[in-house]
C-alpha cells in the first residue's frame, strides 16, 4: 500500500473497530472513492484488504458489507496477549523510574475518572475514549520495556480481536469498575516488584474482558455470528 491508501485502510478499519460502521453496514467504493477524492481501484484494494482481516466480506453482484464480530477464537488472543503481557511485565520489574510511576498513576486517573463521573456510559464516544485511554497505558508500558512494536504488530495482525476489546467498554458500571481495577493492580504489581502476584494479575487482566460482555450481546445480538451462524 502506498502511505495515502494506508491511511484511507487504517481510517475505514478504526471505523469498523469503534462502531462508527456496524456490522451488516454496506459500504461503497462510490462514496469512499469520493470522500477521499481517489479512484475506485484503490477504494476496491482497501476493500479487499479489510476482507482479508475479516472486517469486510464482499459478495459479488450484492456489495462490501461489514461483517459481524465472531468471538470464536477470542480465547486464543487471550492467551497469547497473557503469554507476551507476562514476560513483558517481568522485564520492567525493577527498571521504572519515580516518573514512570507518576505518567502511569495519571492514566489510572484518568480512567477512574471516566468510569466514575462520565454521564453518558454504554455509548460510542465513551466506549472510544475509554479505549484510546486504554491503547496509550499499555503502550507507554511496552515502550519503556522497548516493545512497542511487539504490541503494535499484535494489534495490527488481530483487528478481530480489537472488536472485542472495543465492545469491553460498553458493559456495566461493575465491569468498568474492575477494568479499572486490573490496571490499578499492573501498576502496583510493578511498584511492589511482586513477582509471586504477577501471574494473577495478568491472567485478571487479560480473561476480565469477558465478564459482563454477555449483556452486550444480548443489547446488540445483530452485531454477532451466532453459534452455528456463518
Amino acid at each position: 500500500m502506498t502511505k495515502d491508501i494506508l491511511r484511507i485502510y487504517q481510517e475505514i478499519s478504526n471505523d469498523i473497530i469503534t462502531l462508527r460502521l456496524t456490522p451488516g453496514e454496506k459500504l461503497g467504493e462510490v462514496d469512499f472513492s469520493k470522500k477521499y477524492n481517489v479512484s475506485r481501484t484503490p477504494i476496491r484494494d482497501v476493500f479487499k484488504c479489510l476482507e482479508y482481516d475479516r472486517l469486510l466480506i464482499i459478495r459479488s453482484q450484492s456489495g462490501s458489507f461489514v461483517t459481524q464480530i465472531d468471538l470464536s477464537d477470542i480465547q486464543d488472543q487471550m492467551y497469547i496477549r497473557s503469554a507476551l503481557e507476562y514476560h513483558v511485565l517481568m522485564e520492567l520489574m525493577g527498571k521504572l523510574k519515580e516518573e514512570d510511576f507518576e505518567t502511569l498513576d495519571d492514566y489510572l486517573e484518568q480512567m477512574k475518572h471516566l468510569c466514575e463521573t462520565e454521564p453518558a456510559k454504554q455509548d460510542i464516544p465513551f466506549a472510544t475514549n475509554l479505549f484510546d485511554l486504554d491503547n496509550s497505558f499499555h503502550s507507554y508500558i511496552y515502550g519503556k520495556a522497548g516493545h512497542r512494536t511487539a504490541l503494535q504488530s499484535l494489534n495490527r495482525e488481530s483487528p478481530v480481536f480489537q472488536r472485542y476489546r472495543f465492545l469491553t467498554f460498553l458493559r456495566d458500571d461493575r465491569e468498568l469498575l474492575h477494568f479499572y481495577q486490573t490496571h490499578v493492580a499492573i501498576v502496583r504489581v510493578l511498584k511492589d516488584q511482586d513477582l509471586m502476584a504477577l501471574d494473577r494479575v495478568v491472567h485478571d487482566h487479560n480473561y476480565s474482558g469477558a465478564i459482563g460482555l454477555d449483556k452486550v450481546i444480548a443489547k446488540h445480538p445483530d452485531y454477532f455470528v451466532q453459534r452455528g451462524g456463518k
